[in-house]
């Protein structure tokens, strides 16, 4: 019978990433390159690694040889017997693309057509990673500032005036009673343009934009990470978000967005899905983001924690692959799985205990807790971040 195992979990060296934060989040040496991410799951990209008695195994694979004593139930819909969720500590060195995740209808969709077109999985024109959908959680464990959703399009239209380029809207919005077309028409317009035209776009924002205002100052962040790219102009089309630790957003499938700066933990669905609509030097495929994106106005998805006990907050979500919560240490407990969890420690030292055996772990370590461990103890100091599936509406 499994116990909980400990992970050795990847990190993704991505350009946008700190050369500091997750070191400094995790308790360990920097490499001196940047640090985008931290997997923990069983994503064929980049599976995390149990350690089984003396033998080590991707968690991918351990999961196939051992469904029911992994996972315990039904596999969720769209996920096989696989982990249904991704969990994540992002670690922000610059911002991150403006991207929309896709549905699973348009997931699977996707997936099929490159595969019939015989796109090879890596290639870096290739949209669809794998045939999965992409709602995900993100709760600051440092300042973060967010760009998520369409704002109201009075306010766009104030916003790209006070940039003294209010005549982007009028010919966006002409005849239009639809906000969302008219704003996927002021998109296909900025993501097409040539480079001579896009670079004057780019300059005539960032000149008609003040740092006074919270917008202008990200945009002009924007702008200073990415010169020439007329797709700092988000700054002004989506909401702006502050998190402070601990605080959380939720994104649903097809919603773009953007990670200006920061770090968070980050709990999805187990996908590696991502439509790019700019500030990036990957793919952009500005019909099918712009297909795959709902672009109605709609206010940032903030999550209320709620309380699971003397020792555990909940960050509740519409989605039934996640659900993130935090375990404060200092009180401790007993915990009842439902299903796989993984575990990360952000604290110097935790003691877990579960029917059959113990383990010490440390800041910055993760682990799996298969099924098949119906109950465990949880004490130490710091805070211990907990994913599993399960829809904590």
């Amino acid at each position: 019978m499994l116990g909980i195992l400990p992970l050795e979990c990847a990190v993704r060296h991505y350009d946008w990433g700190s050369r500091s934060a997750l070191g400094r989040l995790l308790g360990r040496p920097a490499s001196g390159r940047p640090e985008a991410e931290l997997w923990m799951g069983a994503h064929p990209a980049a599976p995390s690694v149990a350690r089984v008695g003396a033998r080590q195994v991707t968690l991918d694979r351990l999961i196939a040889q051992h469904p029911a004593e992994t996972l315990g139930r039904a596999p969720l819909e769209g996920h096989d017997a696989t982990l249904p969720f991704l969990f994540k500590v992002l670690a922000l060195g610059k911002p991150v693309s403006v991207q929309a995740h896709p549905t699973r209808a348009r997931a699977v969709r996707g997936f099929e057509a490159e595969q019939r077109a015989g796109v090879p999985l890596d290639a870096p024109h290739r949209s669809y990673k794998d045939r999965g959908h992409k709602p995900e959680v993100m709760m600051a464990l440092e300042p973060m500032v967010v760009l998520s959703g369409i704002r109201p399009f009075d306010e766009i239209h104030a916003a790209l005036t006070a940039a003294g380029v209010g005549e982007l809207a009028a010919p966006a919005s002409a005849g239009v009673q639809d906000t969302a077309v008219a704003i996927r028409r002021l998109l296909r317009a900025t993501m097409t343009l040539d480079a001579v035209s896009g670079a004057r776009l780019h300059r005539r924002l960032v000149d008609g934009s003040t740092r006074d205002t919270a917008e202008g100052a990200v945009l002009a962040t924007l702008a200073g990470h990415f010169p020439d790219d007329p797709t700092v102009i988000a700054a002004l089309l989506l909401n702006l978000v502050e998190l402070e630790p601990g605080e959380a957003l939720y994104t649903p499938p097809g919603r773009l967005h953007a990670f200006v700066s920061g770090a968070g933990i980050e709990l999805m669905a187990n996908s590696d899905n991502v439509l790019r609509a700019g500030l990036t030097s990957k793919h952009v495929d500005a019909d099918e983001l712009l297909a795959a994106t709902d672009l109605r106005p709609a206010a940032p998805a903030r999550i209320v924690p709620r309380t699971a006990g003397p020792a555990e907050r909940v960050y509740p979500a519409p989605a039934e692959e996640v659900r993130l919560s935090v375990i404060d240490l200092q009180f401790g407990g007993s915990f009842t799985p439902q299903g796989a969890e993984i575990l990360l420690l952000m604290g110097e030292a935790a003691r877990l205990r579960w029917p059959g055996g113990t383990l010490t772990v440390r800041r910055g370590d993760a682990v799996f807790v298969p099924a098949s461990v119906t109950e465990y103890e949880a004490r130490g100091t710091g805070r211990l971040y907990r994913a599993r599936a399960g829809s904590g509406i």
